[in-house]
């Protein structure tokens, strides 16, 4: 705690959180042109709300498509694997049992009611 405190006192800050807390003049350090909201380590600031114009400016490569196109590659490669890995056996499965991958509509089909 002793390193704290000196590293407060040589930052100057002691001395003015001292004067802004202390109960004899809590209006001491008060400046017209300062807001009264002392800021912490855990204070938050207002939200500035944008309107995404920011992000043409922010993120100008993307937006320009200059970054490298690998991570879309990426994402696109695993949409279709789940697409083959779904239905990659189901396509397979009616080739290997009726000789096509779909089957024809209103086709007839090998299970007939006289099976069971």
């Amino acid at each position: 705690m002793s390193l704290l405190r000196v590293a407060t006192r040589l930052s100057g800050k002691g001395a003015r959180t001292a004067a802004l807390t202390s109960s004899q003049a809590p209006l001491a350090c008060f400046r017209p042109g300062l807001p009264l909201v002392q800021r912490s380590f855990a204070s938050r600031s207002m939200p500035r709300l944008g309107h995404n114009l920011e992000d043409h400016y922010d993120f100008a490569e993307f937006m320009c498509r200059m970054h490298s196109p690998l991570g879309e590659y990426v994402i696109w490669g695993l949409i279709f694997s789940t697409f083959i890995v779904t239905f990659g056996p189901l396509l397979h499965s009616n080739y290997y049992f009726t000789g096509r991958f779909l089957p024809k509509d209103q086709g007839n089909t090998q299970l007939c009611d006289d099976s069971w």
